[in-house]
């Protein structure tokens, strides 16, 4: 490669032979020694020899590593495909939903009008007088007495005109009928707003959105070898965060003997206390492997998606195994830790009692995002 020099006439023409790599550097690119020095001192350990990083990248170059990041590349791409998609999915959604709304506030409103036109001028007299002429058609007297309909009240093959008093307390409930549509629709709509706002703002600086998964805290005091782990284990637990959390996964317990053929863990998380509830939020197939990292007898299941947790919402957690196998398990559960409150599941003869309990289970601590 042949050599450039910086171009900043101070400078005396010293060669540009080092590369900033500071993402937030206004002079990040190719620079000189001098360069360095006037304005790079704050992030010298992000400045690189440009043969450095021409060496590093030649070495990565290697058959195995291109297929690395072709698969990388086409697992990324995927992922923005299925993101369009569901936005645009979502995004139709909403303007059927809105259409609706828009359809279903209009018809109620014109509803009330038409009650209300009878608090209004002379809506009541026009309404007699027009039942009281000789020539109507079916439709004109359906119309005057829908008109005047609010005003009777009928009881055991009896009918009446309201009185003053009653009068009063209809008009009193179609003010409050308005007064619920307006508040309900002003909320809803302008929490939608927000929300979409925010949504604007994280899609212009997605990047700066730091995600950080955090741990709760293990919910046994102590942890024993030689569970026979064979059926369902499950738990249920309420988030104690006064906010919306984002649950990524579950640690799991050691296995301590591996059976001879591939092991792997169903995974399904329902909205409930009820393993028989049909709403099931989440679902998948783990495979687990004897090279699965363990610390303090705890590895990491992350899931492949994260679950919204609404606070204080029952949610209950299931993972069944494929075949039996011995790991760790946890005694002493606790019903609360920092982050949840835990209870037994309910659960149908489908599911076994096995470990459905908080004091025995492999399932000690959960991972989720803020």
């Amino acid at each position: 490669m042949q050599t450039l020099y910086c171009e900043d006439k101070e400078h005396q023409d010293n060669p540009l032979n080092l590369f900033c790599l500071e993402v937030d550097c206004q002079q990040k690119g190719l620079i000189c020694s001098f360069c360095l020095l006037k304005c790079h001192q704050d992030h010298v350990k992000n400045v690189f020899p440009l043969k450095t990083i021409i060496q590093s990248l030649n070495k990565a170059n290697n058959p195995k590593n291109q297929q690395e990041l072709h698969n990388k590349g086409n697992e990324i791409f995927g992922k923005h495909h299925k993101i369009k998609q569901t936005f645009r999915q979502n995004l139709i959604e909403i303007k059927e939903i809105l259409n609706k709304l828009e359809r279903e506030i209009e018809k109620q409103i014109k509803l009330l009008d038409l009650e209300a036109d009878l608090f209004v001028g002379d809506a009541f007299e026009k309404s007699i007088s027009q039942l009281n002429m000789e020539k109507l058609t079916k439709l004109q007297i359906e119309q005057a007495i829908e008109k005047i309909e609010p005003l009777l009240k009928t009881c055991d093959g009896q009918i009446w005109i309201l009185r003053d008093t009653e009068i009063n307390q209809q008009a009193q409930k179609l003010i409050k009928t308005a007064e619920v549509i307006e508040r309900e629709s002003k909320f809803w709509l302008e929490k939608c707003l927000t929300d979409l706002k925010k949504l604007y703002e994280t899609c212009q600086n997605p990047i700066k959105k730091q995600i950080k998964i955090l741990s709760s805290q293990n919910r046994y005091q102590l942890a024993y070898e030689q569970w026979n782990l064979k059926e369902t284990d499950a738990i249920c637990l309420r988030s104690k965060k006064k906010h919306d959390i984002w649950l990524s996964g579950v640690g799991l317990y050691e296995i301590t003997t591996w059976p001879e053929q591939e092991l792997n863990f169903q995974v399904q998380i329902f909205e409930g206390s009820n393993l028989n509830s049909k709403k099931i939020i989440y679902q998948d197939k783990f495979i687990i492997k004897n090279d699965m990292e363990f610390v303090n007898h705890i590895g990491k299941l992350y899931f492949t998606k994260a679950i919204k947790i609404e606070y204080d919402k029952p949610y209950t957690i299931a993972l069944t195994p494929n075949q039996s196998c011995l790991s760790y398990y946890g005694a002493n559960g606790k019903f609360e830790t920092d982050e949840f409150k835990f209870e037994e599941p309910t659960f149908s003869k489908e599911f076994s009692d096995n470990s459905t309990t908080i004091n025995q289970g492999v399932v000690p601590q959960f991972f989720y995002e803020e």
